[in-house]
Formats: structure tokens, sequence, C-alpha cells
């Protein structure tokens, strides 16, 4: 699988020389195990993984996330959004969070290849991790894509969260419905941050008082 160099060297908020070398090293591994397990569509295997690249770290072009943070990304599956945003962001500390267990072997495999450090993979349902202990307010952001409804799940996130730490929802054109549903929970920030015509994410987090809401779309632009 062959990545479009351009494309990549043009995300001029990325500060990582290796970041293009390691996304086509990243790309080639997932085009290879996919032909053993099934991992992404082989429509995006062929035409859209740049995309999904660049979609995975729009978002450090728009929100601060501090040096060291620690993420969580939820139901990873073949690496998004995590892979990418550790490449463009070497410095974060990062756990991605998968129940199956080939996708578990897969994940590993790349973090070997490409010598990562700092990113551990954990074989765990969001609910039953959830429920550790000491994960209790540990994380500085946590991710997800395609998981599921994100009303659904922030109630297993929000108590993960550090006290200004956020979610981001990577959402497709039923993002900004999502969005002002999640927005009429109480003690949340709710803010949609467009990434294109198709994809968006919510971004999500805790207040100590009444909701915050930015961006939201109208039921009209839904």
């Amino acid at each position: 699988m062959k990545l479009d160099k351009h494309k990549i060297l043009n995300l001029h908020y990325v500060d990582n020389p290796d970041f293009y070398p390691q996304c086509q090293a990243y790309a080639s591994l997932l085009s290879y195990w996919n032909t053993i397990i099934n991992l992404v569509s082989d429509r995006i295997v062929d035409n859209l993984f740049t995309d999904l690249i660049v979609q995975s770290i729009y978002p450090l072009s728009k929100q601060i996330i501090s040096l060291d943070s620690h993420v969580l990304d939820v139901g990873t599956g073949a690496g998004l959004p995590g892979i990418p945003l550790k490449l463009a962001r070497p410095d974060l500390k990062m756990i991605l969070l998968e129940p199956r267990r080939k996708k578990t072997l897969f994940l590993k495999r790349v973090i070997e290849e490409l010598e990562l450090k700092n990113i551990e993979v954990v074989r765990s349902r969001l609910q039953d991790f959830s429920q550790k202990g000491d994960q209790l307010q540990n994380y500085d952001l946590i991710t997800t894509r395609g998981t599921g409804s994100s009303l659904q799940l922030f109630p297993n996130m929000k108590h993960l969260l550090k006290p200004q730490g956020k979610c981001w929802f990577y959402k497709g054109i039923k993002g900004p419905k999502e969005a002002r549903e999640i927005s009429q929970q109480k003690a949340v920030s709710t803010e949609l941050m467009r990434i294109d015509k198709n994809m968006c994410v919510i971004v999500v987090g805790i207040t100590q008082g009444k909701a915050i809401r930015k961006n939201m779309p109208t039921q009209k632009e839904e």
C-alpha cells in the first residue's frame, strides 16, 4: 500500500521527521496483515488509508494536547486513530484498548516493528477496563472511532478522565446529531470539530457547573 506522500508531508503541524516513513511502514504492515485477518475493508487498503491517517491527527491542529499526555484509544481495531496520533506526537503515553485477540497481535507487531516507546496494547472491553480502580482520572485524552454511540460510551469514559481531560469521538455524517444529543447532558462541555463534509470529531469534557456548548449544529444542519 502506497500512501500519498504529498498529503502526509503537507501536515505542517506534525513536528516529527520520521512521520511519513513510519506511516508508510504502518500502512505496509496493515496491508499484509489484512490478508490474514480482517482489519479494514479492501477499499480502504487500496484508496483511503492516507485519508484515515490525516483524519486521525487533524484534531492536533485545533486543540492543544500537553507534552507527555496520557491517551487511551478505545476499540482501536487496526490502530485508528491511536497509532497515527502516536506517530505524530511520539511524546504521548498511549494505551491501545482492543478486545479482539487477533487485532491485538497485529498492534503489538506494529509497535515492535516501528520501535515505538510508551505505548501499550491492552486486550479488554471498555466496560471492564473502566472498572479498574487504578485507571480512575488517569487520562488527559480518550479517543475512539467506529465503536458506537458517544452518548452510550461516555458514561464509561468520564471517570477515567483527568479533571481537564477530553474525549474525542470520531464520527461520520451522523456526528452533528450525536453532538446535539450528548450536549444535552448535565455538566459536560461539547464542541463539534469538522474535519471535512463527511467527517467530524465530537469533543467532550466534564464541567463543574452547567453544560458548555461550542459550534453545535442546528437540526437543519444535521
